[in-house]
């Protein structure tokens, strides 16, 4: 057996040198992240003009105020039901990926992953000339009423994207469950949908739930496609039916000079974004999406 004496001296130096350039690597990217992220806590809290601090001076502009609570309540209303609408294709479409053998599933695959990879500038202005400038659109109106510029047009933007993170993340969960529990059901007389309802559901709940939990922050976020397919209008006490979410309200109050309120709600999307991160990782969601 070889001692430790026989190591060469050199060894554990090389490899402390290594471990110390790599981590280093890490924990700087990691500094760099949380210093982007908390600079915005630290320019709310700073002095301003007149000593006045920029978190203060929200309660000075009533109106702003009740813009971005109004732009959150409809952030969260429109990101609840294109979660519901999501998990409605998500579910089976990720079951049929992680149980089927289907011809073309590379070519599937890209497809699922296109709204994920592509810009979202160029997802908004694909789906703007789909409804305005196709029969398929123009037909989708028709029976559905009018989706650009509306309300219906955030959780068509939102659902474009977020219905691809969802059906990443519950197939992640799906593959995560032997097969041979399905298996053993269906020799026991279960058919296939009482196998997938009884054995494969329960055991995926968590995955499933940390899905949904993700597509929810997913859609919360979504900026460039709801700006460009839903406009983005303002909100004002006098006129209903803005659709003006949470991260545009960022960019509208940013563009109009009211920086304090622009990174207040960013802030706001931080925190919303961390504890959903939380919640994914407590309940067991994967670190990956693909």
């Amino acid at each position: 057996m070889s001692s430790a004496a026989d190591t060469p001296s050199g060894s554990g130096r090389g490899d402390l040198l290594f471990r110390a350039l790599l981590g280093s690597l890490l924990f700087l990217y990691l500094g760099f992240i949380l210093a982007t992220l908390l600079s915005n806590v630290w320019w709310l809290g700073k002095p301003g003009p007149g000593g006045l601090r920029p978190i203060a001076a929200l309660a000075d502009q009533p109106l702003l105020g009740q813009e971005v609570r109004a732009a959150l309540v409809l952030s969260l209303q429109t990101s609840v039901v294109t979660v519901l609408l999501a998990l409605l294709v998500a579910i089976p479409s990720a079951y049929a990926l992680s149980r089927f053998r289907l011809r073309g599933e590379a070519i599937i695959d890209m497809v699922i992953d296109l709204p994920i990879v592509v810009p979202p500038l160029l997802a908004g202005l694909s789906l703007l000339l789909f409804f305005r400038q196709t029969p398929l659109g123009h037909w989708l109106e028709r029976i559905f009423g009018d989706i650009v510029y509306t309300r219906r047009a955030i959780v068509v933007a939102q659902f474009y994207i977020a219905a691809a993170f969802a059906i990443r993340a519950i197939k992640a969960s799906f593959d995560s469950i032997n097969p041979r529990f399905e298996a053993v059901a269906r020799s026991l007389g279960c058919g296939p949908w009482q196998a997938l309802w009884k054995v494969a559901l329960p055991l995926a709940r968590n995955g499933i739930f940390a899905g949904a939990v993700m597509t929810w922050a997913r859609a919360m976020g979504e900026f460039a496609p709801v700006l460009i397919l839903a406009a983005g209008t303002p909100w004002r006490p006098d006129r209903p039916g803005h659709t003006e979410v949470l991260s545009v309200a960022a960019f509208l109050n940013n563009s109009a000079g009211h920086l304090e309120i622009a990174i207040a709600v960013t802030v706001l999307m931080i925190a919303i974004a961390a504890c959903t991160l939380v919640l994914f990782k407590k309940l067991g969601g994967k670190g990956y999406l693909w």
